[in-house]
């Protein structure tokens, strides 16, 4: 026999095998569309569930709580059942941090980002919340809040100049996709910047005695920001489906 036989012999059982494989299925491809499978699974239980947890408590039991926080005293207030110090309480305070970490880990699982990346950024992420929240001194230091303005204003500019590198050469559809995330980024960068500055007059002695500020500018910017980002994020996925 010669080499050329040979080889031809070779290829020939390779499409043979081929062949059985797309007949009967390979029991390595029937695996992994298990393990796909339950991935997902694992994936939308957790985005539900994460859904679930911070309607349920910060909308649900949220709405009480802001009623005895409108008319209750401190010392009514905490001879209920919503004390500062209680479980109820605490369960309110971490309801969107935990359901926004269990849904984004969700997402990620969904999408097969790499497990390791995936929990690291979950735990990560509900970890710096609570690290912030109950163990970090709540002091005011105003070189931090100068620090950390100065990159917001690095990051804010950084992504607008990635924005401007990367849609100058797309279709027209896909800049009206991404232009409407960016001026969902523009709301949230002026409601950072509003909101530094409704802050910070707490603790500045030229506004002392003046009276609470009621930050409804702030609000709306959130609102529009989450908006545009959400239509932005809408409109890419419909031109990825058609």
């Amino acid at each position: 026999m010669t080499e050329s036989d040979a080889n031809r012999r070779i290829r020939k059982e390779e499409t043979i095998i081929q062949s059985q494989a797309s007949t009967h299925g390979s029991p390595s491809v029937q695996v992994t569309a298990d393990e796909r499978s339950a991935q997902k699974k694992v994936a939308w239980a957790l985005f539900w569930g994460g859904l679930l947890i911070a309607v349920a408590f910060a909308g649900v039991a949220g709405w009480e709580l802001t009623r005895n926080l409108r008319t209750l005293t401190a010392e009514e207030f905490g001879a209920t059942i919503w004390d500062f110090d209680g479980p109820l309480f605490m369960l309110w305070a971490f309801s969107v941090p935990l359901g926004s970490v269990l849904a984004g880990t969700g997402a990620l699982l969904y999408a097969r980002a790499k497990p390791a990346f995936v929990w690291l950024a979950g735990i990560a992420v509900l970890g710096i919340v609570i690290v912030m929240t109950m163990v970090w001194s709540r002091q005011y230091y105003s070189q931090l809040f100068g620090i950390g303005g100065v990159l917001i204003l690095v990051f804010f500019f950084s992504i607008v100049w990635f924005w401007m590198r990367r849609y100058a050469a797309l279709g027209s559809q896909e800049k009206t996709a991404g232009a409407f995330k960016l001026v969902g980024y523009l709301f949230w960068m002026n409601a950072t910047w509003f909101l530094c500055g409704e802050t910070g007059k707490l603790h500045q002695t030229v506004f002392a005695g003046d009276p609470a500020p009621s930050p409804i500018e702030i609000m709306v910017f959130l609102v529009l920001g989450w908006l545009f980002v959400l239509l932005g994020e809408y409109r890419s996925m419909r031109l990825k489906r058609s």
